[in-house]
């Protein structure tokens, strides 16, 4: 699997173009459809098969290219179900989830394959993509190399944000983070830095 991490929009959102074996999805379109499609050309390799756009969550820095890449590349949009109220709410897309993803569901690019988990908090249909074999987390708004996700936001929840930070954290070995925002991380680094995720750790 290769990754390619692409800060779109004002808030410098992380959209991640995810190839695998001649295939490709892109996770967190938040803005600049241009750019994110100029980052498929590779001129070593033919352009992938990009098989669909996925948004870990419905807030507007996430999405702000789906509309642009679906009428682009003719591809399916992926959103978490328990997002749907929100998308609903919004307004603010001219296409609609083709499938509603949920707990424990696998979605195939290339050779990877990545789990669904709900991890609410941030947003109530916020979801992690697990992929356990190369154990890459793709969390959007989760968890950052320096904090963690807003709870103050519509649907927000701290209750459920510390639910979910207790699955990924208790996760066994390491793994490498894809957020939404900053850097790529290492849960272990962060564990390490974090008093509060520390003490989220059982054993």
């Amino acid at each position: 699997m290769k990754v390619k991490k692409i800060e779109v929009g004002s808030l410098e959102t992380n959209c991640y173009v995810i190839r695998s074996n001649g295939e490709a999805t892109i996770v967190d379109p938040g803005g600049e459809a241009e750019k994110i499609t100029g980052s498929l050309k590779n001129g070593r390799e033919e352009d992938p098969e990009v098989k669909f756009v996925l948004a870990t969550h419905f807030h507007w820095d996430h999405v702000d290219a789906v509309a642009d890449l679906v009428d682009q590349l003719d591809v399916d949009f992926y959103l978490g179900k328990k997002d749907l109220e929100l998308f609903e709410k919004s307004g603010e897309l001219d296409v609609t989830p083709d499938r509603l993803l949920e707990e424990g569901e696998k979605i195939e690019v290339g050779r990877n394959s990545f789990e669904v988990w709900e991890t609410p908090g941030h947003t109530p249909g916020s979801i992690t993509l697990v992929e356990e074999d190369e154990r890459k987390l793709f969390v959007g708004d989760l968890v950052f190399s320096a904090g963690f996700g807003r709870t103050d936001l519509p649907g927000g929840s701290k209750s459920e944000l510390e639910k979910s930070l207790n699955r990924v954290v208790n996760l066994d070995g390491d793994w490498e983070v894809y957020p939404g925002h900053g850097p790529v991380f290492h849960l272990k680094e962060k564990l390490a830095s974090s008093p509060f995720l520390s003490d989220l750790k059982e054993g």
